[in-house]
């Protein structure tokens, strides 16, 4: 859509021809000697007559000038061609996912979509990944933790990235250890980095703390006062006691100190529905930013105005020259 950023420009249109019937002719006061055998004197001169005094522009020249003079108007009215609309969402949440690597996480106790048996991290891999398909707009984290913690994406919107890194993670890479305290206190840090209120942390992990140098505890209460919430989900069957059982008891203390909630996972179906259910407690918070795509086109009607200005200049020189060369 063309549009004119200053439209009373175009008043300035007139000028040429309030000019036209304005009185500003020059009257002069000196004495003047009148002959009357002007015609005489003009006779004699011949060729060499010389014009004296102000010529009158001819009609092409003032259709010129008038052209130019509307093509400088329409230059200083600055028109713009404005595009369409483009809207940009911007999340006003972050989320981050923790995501337990420790041995225990090998434990085969999971059910995938087929009945098989499959390990804790590889029913996270499958259902985190669907997650962040959904999750278009949104600014989302990957924080792992095993023997230590550490941050394996910040927080992005580029989702195939994140996808990427998910697909690459292995039982163990972080150490046999669990320290779910450190892995919370280095996502407190990264939500301190931001300027994102609604802070949410999705910790998935058996739950078995073992030495974290901040207590899970702690931990939980330093998210508290930064206003950060913990939804933490159990993974495995609640009734394997085997080598590594699922600690509840530490994961709901977590929550409870952030007024997130605790969810039991041990199916892939169960696992989905979870991730729905923590969507719809904290919905999407999106500021919608709109532009339109502005381009200048003022410097066309301008170079066009020159161009012609130029022309005509050309083809006066070219006329005296020619004139020139007859004498």
């Amino acid at each position: 859509m063309l549009e004119f950023l200053h439209p009373l420009t175009f008043i300035l249109l007139l000028a040429p021809f309030l000019v036209a019937y304005l009185p500003l002719r020059y009257i002069s006061r000196r004495s003047a000697l009148r002959i009357s055998f002007m015609e005489d004197i003009r006779s004699v001169q011949g060729n060499k007559e010389q014009s004296m005094g102000i010529s009158r522009a001819t009609l092409f020249q003032k259709l010129l000038l008038l052209l130019v003079w509307s093509l400088v108007v329409i230059a200083l009215a600055k028109p713009q061609l404005i595009g369409e609309p483009i809207v940009k969402e911007i999340s006003q949440r972050e989320i981050l996912v923790a995501v337990d690597l420790s041995g225990s996480m090998s434990t085969q106790d999971f059910k995938g979509k087929d009945g098989k048996n499959i390990d804790r991290l590889e029913a996270v891999k499958h259902v985190l990944s669907a997650f962040f398909e959904k999750r278009k707009g949104e600014k989302i984290g990957l924080i792992l933790f095993g023997s230590a913690a550490f941050v394996q994406s910040p927080f992005t919107q580029d989702l195939d990235a994140l996808n990427h890194l998910l697909s690459e993670l292995q039982v163990g890479m972080a150490g046999p250890q669990t320290m779910i305290g450190d892995g919370i206190g280095l996502g407190v840090k990264m939500f301190r980095e931001g300027n994102v209120t609604d802070r949410m942390l999705i910790l998935m992990s058996d739950g078995d703390d073992t030495g974290s140098k901040i207590p899970p505890k702690t931990a939980a209460k330093l998210a508290a006062e930064n206003d950060v919430k913990i939804y933490s989900i159990a993974m495995g069957d609640p009734k394997n006691a085997g080598e590594h059982p699922i600690d509840t008891e530490t994961l709901k203390a977590i929550v409870s100190e952030t007024k997130g909630k605790f969810y039991y996972a041990w199916n892939s179906e169960e696992l989905v529905e979870i991730y729905d259910e923590i969507d719809k407690l904290t919905p999407k918070k999106v500021e919608e930013l709109s532009y339109r795509p502005v381009r200048e086109l003022y410097m066309y009607p301008l170079a066009l105005g020159l161009l012609l200005m130029f022309l005509y200049t050309l083809g006066l020189m070219g006329k005296k020259e020619w004139g020139g060369r007859h004498e």
